[in-house]
């Protein structure tokens, strides 16, 4: 995931880094261990397991049809009675209430397209990423538990990747208009033209090419979550920017 500044900008240039997101679901699985008796660390390993992957792969897929179908047969079938789904707001639905909330669908069901697991005992941590008819991409963390010697699904959680915005070429006097030096709590962050393209830099970091949603909003390549938008005085002249990351605005002011 990425890091971020006050300006917005992301440290590592990236949203969603894969390699990041492997190591820390073998790091939720090595904590989900952690209070196991010691006399059981000896025998238990972490890591890949194919054929159990083949299995809950199958599984998934079921689960994804069964979505479109509203079959909530195959629900009760491989979720544990626990079973919660967290969405990308931080909304949490327990089963009964999944349950309820599936109707069918004229859609067709998600395809996973990559699939890896990591597995410590009787636990194991499932990612997949997977696209609809449209090509957009979701990605799936799940936990899963063998209880009662049957594999369940306990833990659930959906995100969709974000991709960049459509831009637009705002002419030299457009991007002129928002250059210049900003200013937020001691830090200044410096805005400039170079021919069609917008820099932008802080004094400690590398200049970065921002792009145009529109004439008065910017946004970071890589960077989807997080714009810049720029408001003007009652004569149109930029008057500073707001970088706001989905409900956070912060509040930049230009000086020059």
């Amino acid at each position: 995931m990425s890091k971020r500044d006050g300006s917005g900008d992301s440290f590592d240039g990236k949203v969603f880094d894969m390699s990041w997101l492997r190591s820390t679901l073998t790091a939720i699985v090595s904590a989900t261990v952690s209070f196991v008796p010691a006399s059981s660390h000896a025998a238990q390993t972490i890591g890949p397991d194919q054929h159990l992957a083949t299995q809950l792969r199958q599984s998934d897929e079921i689960l994804l049809k069964a979505v479109h179908t509203a079959n909530r047969s195959a629900w009760q079938t491989f979720a544990a009675p626990d079973f919660f789904y967290l969405d990308e707001e931080g909304g949490v639905t327990y089963l009964d209430a999944f349950l309820r909330q599936l109707v069918p669908m004229t859609s067709e069901p998600l395809k996973i397209q990559t699939y890896s697991l990591t597995r410590a005992g009787d636990t194991a941590v499932v990612f997949h990423e997977d696209t609809d008819e449209i090509r957009v991409r979701y990605v799936f963390t799940e936990t899963w538990q063998r209880l009662n010697g049957a594999w369940k699904l306990r833990v659930l959680h959906i995100t969709n990747v974000l991709s960049d915005p459509p831009s637009i070429q705002l002419s030299k006097a457009q991007i002129e208009e928002l250059a210049g030096t900003y200013y937020s709590d001691s830090v200044t962050y410096t805005i400039r033209r170079d021919g069609d393209h917008i820099l932008a830099k802080r004094p400690d970091g590398q200049e970065t090419e921002l792009k145009a949603e529109t004439r008065d909003m910017l946004f970071s390549p890589g960077n989807p979550r997080v714009r810049k938008v720029f408001p003007r005085d009652a004569a149109g002249k930029v008057t500073g920017f707001v970088v706001r990351y989905e409900n956070s605005d912060t509040l930049w002011t230009k000086v020059d």
